[in-house]
Protein backbone atom coordinates (compact mmCIF):
# COMPACT_ATOMS: atom_id res chain seq x y z
CA UNK A 1 0.00 0.00 0.00
CA UNK A 2 1.60 3.16 -0.95
CA UNK A 3 1.62 6.45 1.85
CA UNK A 4 -0.14 9.47 0.80
CA UNK A 5 2.09 12.48 0.54
CA UNK A 6 0.48 14.16 3.38
CA UNK A 7 0.50 11.20 6.05
CA UNK A 8 2.41 11.84 8.89
CA UNK A 9 6.03 10.19 9.27
CA UNK A 10 6.04 7.68 12.18
CA UNK A 11 7.52 9.97 15.35
CA UNK A 12 7.88 12.72 12.66
CA UNK A 13 11.48 13.71 11.95
CA UNK A 14 14.08 13.27 13.68
CA UNK A 15 16.49 15.13 15.96
CA UNK A 16 13.87 18.20 15.85
CA UNK A 17 14.00 20.33 19.00
CA UNK A 18 10.82 21.11 19.98
CA UNK A 19 9.47 20.09 16.37
CA UNK A 20 11.55 23.40 15.15
CA UNK A 21 13.65 22.91 12.11
CA UNK A 22 17.10 21.87 12.86
CA UNK A 23 19.47 20.45 10.69
CA UNK A 24 19.32 17.20 10.31
CA UNK A 25 22.15 14.60 11.73
CA UNK A 26 21.62 11.21 10.12
CA UNK A 27 25.00 8.99 11.43
CA UNK A 28 24.25 6.25 9.29
CA UNK A 29 23.85 7.72 6.04
CA UNK A 30 27.35 9.79 6.97
CA UNK A 31 29.38 6.56 7.77
CA UNK A 32 27.83 4.84 4.33
CA UNK A 33 28.69 8.16 2.54
CA UNK A 34 32.37 8.22 4.60
CA UNK A 35 33.34 4.40 3.67
CA UNK A 36 32.13 4.63 -0.08
CA UNK A 37 35.01 8.09 0.16
CA UNK A 38 37.62 5.75 1.48
CA UNK A 39 36.05 3.32 -1.49
CA UNK A 40 36.47 5.60 -4.00
CA UNK A 41 40.46 6.80 -3.07
CA UNK A 42 41.23 2.84 -3.43
CA UNK A 43 40.04 3.59 -6.92
CA UNK A 44 42.46 7.00 -7.31
CA UNK A 45 45.23 5.20 -5.93
CA UNK A 46 44.80 2.23 -8.84
CA UNK A 47 44.38 4.82 -11.19
CA UNK A 48 48.03 5.69 -10.73
CA UNK A 49 49.40 2.94 -10.94
CA UNK A 50 47.26 2.42 -13.67
CA UNK A 51 48.39 5.47 -15.77
CA UNK A 52 52.18 4.86 -14.79
CA UNK A 53 52.23 7.48 -12.05
CA UNK A 54 53.21 5.12 -9.14
CA UNK A 55 54.56 1.07 -9.93
CA UNK A 56 52.39 -0.81 -7.36
CA UNK A 57 52.28 -4.96 -7.19
CA UNK A 58 49.10 -5.18 -5.79
CA UNK A 59 46.65 -2.62 -3.48
CA UNK A 60 45.37 -4.32 0.02
CA UNK A 61 42.38 -3.26 1.49
CA UNK A 62 41.50 -3.33 4.71
CA UNK A 63 45.07 -4.78 5.89
CA UNK A 64 46.67 -3.42 8.00
CA UNK A 65 45.69 -0.31 7.42
CA UNK A 66 42.88 1.62 5.88
CA UNK A 67 44.92 0.63 2.66
CA UNK A 68 48.82 -1.06 1.71
CA UNK A 69 50.23 -0.45 -1.30
CA UNK A 70 52.85 -3.58 -1.91
CA UNK A 71 55.69 -1.68 -4.37
CA UNK A 72 58.44 -3.78 -6.12
CA UNK A 73 61.07 -5.45 -4.11
CA UNK A 74 58.89 -6.21 -0.99
CA UNK A 75 58.97 -2.48 0.13
CA UNK A 76 55.16 -1.49 1.28
CA UNK A 77 53.41 2.08 1.27
CA UNK A 78 50.64 1.75 4.52
CA UNK A 79 47.29 4.80 3.75
CA UNK A 80 45.37 5.94 6.28
CA UNK A 81 42.21 7.88 4.84
CA UNK A 82 40.51 10.56 6.94
CA UNK A 83 37.13 12.43 6.01
CA UNK A 84 35.80 15.70 7.83
CA UNK A 85 32.98 17.70 7.30
CA UNK A 86 34.06 21.08 8.95
CA UNK A 87 33.17 23.96 6.56
CA UNK A 88 37.25 24.72 5.16
CA UNK A 89 38.63 22.35 7.61
CA UNK A 90 42.47 22.05 8.15
CA UNK A 91 44.03 19.75 9.78
CA UNK A 92 45.93 20.66 12.82
CA UNK A 93 48.01 18.58 15.48
CA UNK A 94 45.33 19.27 17.88
CA UNK A 95 42.51 16.91 15.82
CA UNK A 96 42.43 13.66 17.23
CA UNK A 97 41.71 12.05 14.20
CA UNK A 98 45.11 12.95 12.84
CA UNK A 99 46.57 12.03 15.84
CA UNK A 100 45.79 8.34 16.09
CA UNK A 101 46.98 7.98 12.74
CA UNK A 102 50.19 8.99 13.67
CA UNK A 103 49.58 6.69 16.30
CA UNK A 104 48.62 4.15 14.27
CA UNK A 105 51.87 4.33 12.20
CA UNK A 106 54.00 4.15 14.69
CA UNK A 107 53.03 1.12 15.63
CA UNK A 108 53.39 -0.09 12.10
CA UNK A 109 56.81 1.33 11.77
CA UNK A 110 57.90 0.03 15.07
CA UNK A 111 57.41 -3.51 13.46
CA UNK A 112 57.61 -3.25 9.92
CA UNK A 113 59.51 0.19 9.36
CA UNK A 114 62.64 -1.63 7.86
CA UNK A 115 60.30 -2.15 5.04
CA UNK A 116 58.49 0.39 4.69
CA UNK A 117 58.88 3.38 2.41
CA UNK A 118 56.22 5.66 3.60
CA UNK A 119 52.87 6.51 5.19
CA UNK A 120 50.15 8.71 3.75
CA UNK A 121 47.17 10.30 4.91
CA UNK A 122 44.96 10.95 2.17
CA UNK A 123 41.66 13.46 3.46
CA UNK A 124 39.16 15.30 1.70
CA UNK A 125 40.84 18.45 3.72
CA UNK A 126 44.21 19.69 3.44
CA UNK A 127 46.66 20.30 6.63
CA UNK A 128 46.87 23.53 7.76
CA UNK A 129 50.08 25.48 6.55
CA UNK A 130 50.93 29.12 8.59
CA UNK A 131 50.63 32.32 6.38
CA UNK A 132 53.68 34.54 5.84
CA UNK A 133 52.42 36.93 8.59
CA UNK A 134 51.88 34.04 11.03
CA UNK A 135 53.87 34.97 14.48
CA UNK A 136 52.04 33.15 17.29
CA UNK A 137 54.64 29.91 18.01
CA UNK A 138 51.03 27.99 18.85
CA UNK A 139 49.87 28.54 15.65
CA UNK A 140 53.14 27.68 13.99
CA UNK A 141 53.75 24.63 16.11
CA UNK A 142 50.52 23.72 15.32
CA UNK A 143 51.17 22.57 11.56
CA UNK A 144 52.11 19.42 10.62
CA UNK A 145 53.82 20.26 7.50
CA UNK A 146 56.15 22.62 9.52
CA UNK A 147 57.00 19.54 12.00
CA UNK A 148 57.31 17.51 9.27
CA UNK A 149 59.54 19.84 7.31
CA UNK A 150 61.65 20.62 10.14
CA UNK A 151 61.96 16.56 11.02
CA UNK A 152 63.17 16.15 7.59
CA UNK A 153 66.21 18.53 7.94
CA UNK A 154 68.10 17.20 10.76
CA UNK A 155 69.29 13.71 11.55
CA UNK A 156 67.85 13.16 15.29
CA UNK A 157 64.93 14.33 16.77
CA UNK A 158 66.81 15.87 19.80
CA UNK A 159 68.03 18.72 16.64
CA UNK A 160 64.37 19.74 15.93
CA UNK A 161 63.74 23.57 16.42
CA UNK A 162 61.34 25.40 18.57
CA UNK A 163 58.67 25.83 18.36
CA UNK A 164 57.89 22.05 16.22
CA UNK A 165 60.24 21.05 19.34
CA UNK A 166 57.16 21.86 21.56
CA UNK A 167 54.85 20.09 18.99
CA UNK A 168 56.99 16.93 18.80
CA UNK A 169 56.98 16.70 22.89
CA UNK A 170 53.23 17.23 22.86
CA UNK A 171 52.65 14.52 19.91
CA UNK A 172 54.67 12.20 21.84
CA UNK A 173 52.58 12.30 24.88
CA UNK A 174 49.46 11.97 23.00
CA UNK A 175 50.47 8.93 20.89
CA UNK A 176 52.89 7.17 23.74
CA UNK A 177 55.31 6.28 20.84
CA UNK A 178 58.71 6.30 21.72
CA UNK A 179 60.57 9.23 20.18
CA UNK A 180 63.01 7.58 17.25
CA UNK A 181 60.39 5.71 16.02
CA UNK A 182 57.99 8.92 15.82
CA UNK A 183 60.51 11.22 14.17
CA UNK A 184 61.06 7.89 11.76
CA UNK A 185 57.18 8.04 11.09
CA UNK A 186 57.49 11.70 10.60
CA UNK A 187 60.08 11.94 8.07
CA UNK A 188 58.27 9.25 5.95
CA UNK A 189 54.70 10.75 6.36
CA UNK A 190 53.07 12.66 3.19
CA UNK A 191 49.62 14.22 3.05
CA UNK A 192 47.46 14.03 0.08
CA UNK A 193 44.03 15.98 -0.49
CA UNK A 194 41.34 14.27 -1.91
CA UNK A 195 38.11 15.85 -4.03
CA UNK A 196 35.68 17.36 -1.55
CA UNK A 197 33.04 15.36 0.03
CA UNK A 198 30.11 16.29 -2.27
CA UNK A 199 31.29 16.04 -5.27
CA UNK A 200 33.84 13.25 -5.04
CA UNK A 201 31.51 11.37 -7.68
CA UNK A 202 31.13 13.53 -10.45
CA UNK A 203 35.30 14.68 -9.70
CA UNK A 204 35.27 11.19 -10.63
CA UNK A 205 33.90 10.33 -13.32
CA UNK A 206 35.27 13.57 -15.53
CA UNK A 207 38.76 14.09 -13.83
CA UNK A 208 39.95 10.36 -13.04
CA UNK A 209 38.18 7.88 -15.09
CA UNK A 210 38.78 9.70 -18.24
CA UNK A 211 42.21 9.63 -17.55
CA UNK A 212 42.61 5.79 -17.63
CA UNK A 213 43.88 4.01 -20.32
CA UNK A 214 41.59 3.61 -22.87
CA UNK A 215 39.22 5.80 -21.45
CA UNK A 216 39.41 8.69 -23.19
CA UNK A 217 36.38 8.56 -25.63
CA UNK A 218 33.83 7.14 -23.04
CA UNK A 219 30.74 9.08 -22.69
CA UNK A 220 29.91 10.68 -19.03
CA UNK A 221 27.38 7.73 -18.75
CA UNK A 222 29.89 5.28 -18.95
CA UNK A 223 32.23 7.10 -17.01
CA UNK A 224 29.54 6.51 -14.48
CA UNK A 225 29.37 3.07 -14.94
CA UNK A 226 33.01 2.58 -14.96
CA UNK A 227 33.70 4.50 -11.78
CA UNK A 228 30.68 3.04 -10.11
CA UNK A 229 31.95 -0.82 -10.84
CA UNK A 230 35.92 0.15 -9.73
CA UNK A 231 34.23 1.46 -6.28
CA UNK A 232 32.55 -1.99 -6.05
CA UNK A 233 35.54 -3.83 -6.55
CA UNK A 234 37.70 -2.29 -3.71
CA UNK A 235 34.33 -2.27 -1.79
CA UNK A 236 34.06 -5.90 -2.16
CA UNK A 237 37.94 -6.53 -0.83
CA UNK A 238 37.64 -4.31 1.74
CA UNK A 239 34.56 -6.66 3.18
CA UNK A 240 36.24 -9.74 5.48
CA UNK A 241 34.03 -12.46 3.33
CA UNK A 242 34.67 -16.01 1.75
CA UNK A 243 32.89 -17.45 -0.87
CA UNK A 244 32.99 -20.59 -2.57
CA UNK A 245 34.15 -23.49 -1.16
CA UNK A 246 35.73 -21.93 2.01
CA UNK A 247 32.81 -20.67 2.78
CA UNK A 248 31.50 -23.54 4.59
CA UNK A 249 34.81 -24.81 5.67
CA UNK A 250 37.99 -22.62 5.35
CA UNK A 251 41.92 -22.94 6.71
CA UNK A 252 42.66 -21.04 9.27
CA UNK A 253 45.43 -18.25 9.85
CA UNK A 254 47.43 -17.39 12.84
CA UNK A 255 44.90 -14.51 13.84
CA UNK A 256 42.03 -16.53 13.63
CA UNK A 257 40.77 -15.38 10.29
CA UNK A 258 40.02 -17.37 6.81
CA UNK A 259 43.07 -17.07 4.71
CA UNK A 260 40.18 -16.88 1.50
CA UNK A 261 39.33 -14.16 2.95
CA UNK A 262 42.78 -12.14 3.47
CA UNK A 263 43.59 -13.10 0.25
CA UNK A 264 40.95 -11.44 -1.62
CA UNK A 265 41.74 -8.13 0.62
CA UNK A 266 44.17 -7.68 -2.44
CA UNK A 267 43.50 -5.92 -5.49
CA UNK A 268 46.69 -5.51 -8.17
CA UNK A 269 46.92 -3.53 -11.26
CA UNK A 270 45.73 -6.35 -13.48
CA UNK A 271 42.66 -7.74 -12.28
CA UNK A 272 41.51 -3.65 -12.24
CA UNK A 273 42.38 -3.77 -15.50
CA UNK A 274 40.41 -6.58 -16.94
CA UNK A 275 37.12 -5.11 -15.23
CA UNK A 276 37.85 -1.98 -17.09
CA UNK A 277 38.18 -3.61 -20.26
CA UNK A 278 35.07 -5.64 -19.99
CA UNK A 279 32.77 -2.43 -18.95
CA UNK A 280 34.14 -0.33 -21.51
CA UNK A 281 33.50 -2.61 -24.44
CA UNK A 282 31.53 -1.12 -27.62
CA UNK A 283 28.32 -1.45 -27.22
CA UNK A 284 26.47 -3.84 -30.35
CA UNK A 285 25.20 -1.77 -33.33
CA UNK A 286 23.13 -3.43 -35.67
CA UNK A 287 24.58 -2.38 -39.51
CA UNK A 288 21.01 -0.70 -41.69
CA UNK A 289 19.37 -4.14 -41.17
CA UNK A 290 15.90 -3.21 -42.74
CA UNK A 291 14.01 -3.86 -40.09
CA UNK A 292 12.29 -0.43 -39.69
CA UNK A 293 9.12 0.64 -38.55
CA UNK A 294 7.28 3.33 -40.18
CA UNK A 295 7.01 6.25 -37.85
CA UNK A 296 3.57 7.98 -37.25
CA UNK A 297 0.01 7.23 -37.54
CA UNK A 298 -0.03 3.54 -39.05
CA UNK A 299 -3.47 3.24 -40.28
CA UNK A 300 -4.80 -0.16 -38.87
CA UNK A 301 -1.47 -0.85 -36.47
CA UNK A 302 -3.39 -1.00 -33.41
CA UNK A 303 -5.95 -3.10 -34.60
CA UNK A 304 -3.58 -5.80 -35.61
CA UNK A 305 -1.80 -5.21 -32.23
CA UNK A 306 -5.09 -5.71 -30.34
CA UNK A 307 -6.00 -8.90 -32.64
CA UNK A 308 -2.26 -10.19 -31.69
CA UNK A 309 -2.39 -9.79 -27.92
CA UNK A 310 -5.96 -11.14 -28.01
CA UNK A 311 -5.31 -14.11 -29.57
CA UNK A 312 -2.18 -14.61 -27.43
CA UNK A 313 -4.15 -14.62 -24.25
CA UNK A 314 -2.59 -11.00 -23.79
CA UNK A 315 -6.33 -8.92 -24.50
CA UNK A 316 -6.32 -7.05 -20.78
CA UNK A 317 -2.35 -5.92 -21.31
CA UNK A 318 -3.73 -4.07 -25.16
CA UNK A 319 -4.38 -0.81 -23.52
CA UNK A 320 -1.47 -0.08 -21.60
CA UNK A 321 0.64 -1.33 -24.57
CA UNK A 322 -1.38 1.03 -26.81
CA UNK A 323 -0.70 3.81 -24.92
CA UNK A 324 3.08 2.86 -24.67
CA UNK A 325 3.33 2.56 -28.86
CA UNK A 326 1.54 5.53 -29.40
CA UNK A 327 3.60 7.91 -26.93
CA UNK A 328 7.03 5.75 -28.27
CA UNK A 329 5.76 6.58 -32.20
CA UNK A 330 5.50 10.57 -30.64
CA UNK A 331 8.84 10.30 -29.33
CA UNK A 332 10.50 8.96 -31.96
CA UNK A 333 9.32 11.80 -34.17
CA UNK A 334 10.33 14.36 -31.66
CA UNK A 335 13.78 12.49 -32.26
CA UNK A 336 14.01 12.52 -36.01
CA UNK A 337 12.97 16.57 -35.56
CA UNK A 338 15.67 17.15 -33.24
CA UNK A 339 18.46 14.67 -34.15
CA UNK A 340 18.02 14.63 -38.43
CA UNK A 341 21.14 13.38 -39.18
CA UNK A 342 21.88 10.51 -37.05
CA UNK A 343 18.33 9.27 -36.87
CA UNK A 344 18.42 6.93 -39.53
CA UNK A 345 20.77 5.31 -37.65
CA UNK A 346 18.97 5.43 -33.97
CA UNK A 347 15.66 4.40 -35.29
CA UNK A 348 17.96 1.15 -36.84
CA UNK A 349 19.00 0.61 -33.89
CA UNK A 350 16.30 0.80 -31.12
CA UNK A 351 14.11 -1.26 -33.72
CA UNK A 352 16.48 -3.82 -34.47
CA UNK A 353 17.58 -4.19 -30.54
CA UNK A 354 14.04 -5.11 -29.90
CA UNK A 355 12.88 -6.57 -32.21
CA UNK A 356 15.79 -9.49 -31.70
CA UNK A 357 15.27 -9.30 -28.00
CA UNK A 358 11.31 -10.11 -28.47
CA UNK A 359 12.41 -12.77 -31.17
CA UNK A 360 15.21 -15.09 -28.65
CA UNK A 361 12.56 -14.25 -26.01
CA UNK A 362 10.01 -16.40 -27.69
CA UNK A 363 12.30 -18.83 -29.35
CA UNK A 364 13.32 -19.39 -25.76
CA UNK A 365 9.35 -19.73 -24.65
CA UNK A 366 8.73 -22.18 -27.46
CA UNK A 367 8.03 -25.02 -25.59
CA UNK A 368 5.48 -23.74 -22.90
CA UNK A 369 3.19 -26.03 -22.03
CA UNK A 370 0.27 -24.31 -21.27
CA UNK A 371 -1.23 -22.16 -24.40
CA UNK A 372 -3.31 -19.84 -22.59
CA UNK A 373 0.01 -18.66 -20.39
CA UNK A 374 1.89 -19.15 -23.22
CA UNK A 375 1.81 -15.32 -24.08
CA UNK A 376 2.01 -13.99 -20.59
CA UNK A 377 5.12 -15.61 -20.33
CA UNK A 378 6.87 -13.95 -23.48
CA UNK A 379 5.05 -10.44 -22.18
CA UNK A 380 6.53 -10.81 -18.90
CA UNK A 381 9.86 -11.69 -20.19
CA UNK A 382 9.83 -8.64 -22.48
CA UNK A 383 9.33 -6.63 -19.53
CA UNK A 384 12.07 -7.41 -17.57
CA UNK A 385 14.15 -7.30 -20.32
CA UNK A 386 13.04 -4.06 -22.21
CA UNK A 387 13.83 -2.82 -18.41
CA UNK A 388 17.20 -4.24 -17.90
CA UNK A 389 18.31 -2.85 -21.21
CA UNK A 390 17.30 0.38 -20.21
CA UNK A 391 18.92 0.54 -17.08
CA UNK A 392 22.11 -1.36 -17.42
CA UNK A 393 22.70 -0.97 -21.30
CA UNK A 394 21.74 3.01 -22.14
CA UNK A 395 24.17 3.71 -25.09
CA UNK A 396 22.80 0.10 -26.63
CA UNK A 397 19.09 1.36 -26.38
CA UNK A 398 19.98 4.95 -27.19
CA UNK A 399 19.26 6.21 -23.65
CA UNK A 400 15.70 5.46 -24.31
CA UNK A 401 13.52 4.52 -21.27
CA UNK A 402 11.41 1.15 -21.00
CA UNK A 403 8.48 2.47 -21.71
CA UNK A 404 9.98 3.32 -25.36
CA UNK A 405 10.94 0.32 -25.97
CA UNK A 406 7.72 -1.26 -25.23
CA UNK A 407 6.49 0.75 -27.21
CA UNK A 408 8.44 -0.33 -30.48
CA UNK A 409 7.69 -3.66 -29.66
CA UNK A 410 3.93 -2.89 -29.69
CA UNK A 411 4.79 -1.44 -33.27
CA UNK A 412 6.82 -4.20 -34.12
CA UNK A 413 3.72 -6.54 -33.62
CA UNK A 414 1.34 -4.14 -34.95
CA UNK A 415 3.02 -3.98 -37.97
CA UNK A 416 3.20 -7.96 -38.52
CA UNK A 417 7.06 -8.91 -37.20
CA UNK A 418 6.65 -10.11 -33.79
CA UNK A 419 3.46 -11.78 -32.56
CA UNK A 420 4.05 -12.73 -28.75
CA UNK A 421 4.43 -16.53 -29.96
CA UNK A 422 0.71 -17.23 -31.33
CA UNK A 423 0.58 -15.90 -34.47
CA UNK A 424 -2.94 -15.30 -36.16
CA UNK A 425 -4.26 -18.19 -38.18
CA UNK A 426 -2.32 -17.90 -41.94
CA UNK A 427 -0.01 -15.52 -40.21
CA UNK A 428 3.66 -16.81 -40.73
CA UNK A 429 6.24 -16.26 -37.81
CA UNK A 430 8.21 -14.10 -39.89
CA UNK A 431 5.39 -11.73 -40.67
CA UNK A 432 5.24 -12.40 -44.19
Amino acid sequence: MERTKNEPLPLGLPEQVDGLATTPSDRGDETQERFRYQWAIGVWLLAQSLTGNRTIRALWCEHHEDYLLELPAGRCIAVQVKTDSRENARWRWSDDALVDSVARFCVFERTHGTVIDGYEFISNAAPYVPAATTKRKDSLAASPDRLIQCCSRVSTHSEVEEPYKAAFTGLLGKTGCDATVLFQVLRKLRFAQGPVLRGYDDTFAASIIPELPGCAGLTTVSCCRLRDELIALVQAACRLRVDGIDGAVAYLATNGRPDAAIRGKCITPESAAELMARVRQPTFRFVDSGAGIDIGATTGRAEVLKRKMRNAYLGSQFEPLRMRMDSADQRLMERALLEPEGFDAISNQLVSTVLVECKDIEAMAFDHADEKTHGLAIYKQILQRMDTLAKEEPERVCREPKDTLMGIAGMLSGECKFAWGTPLEGEAQDGA
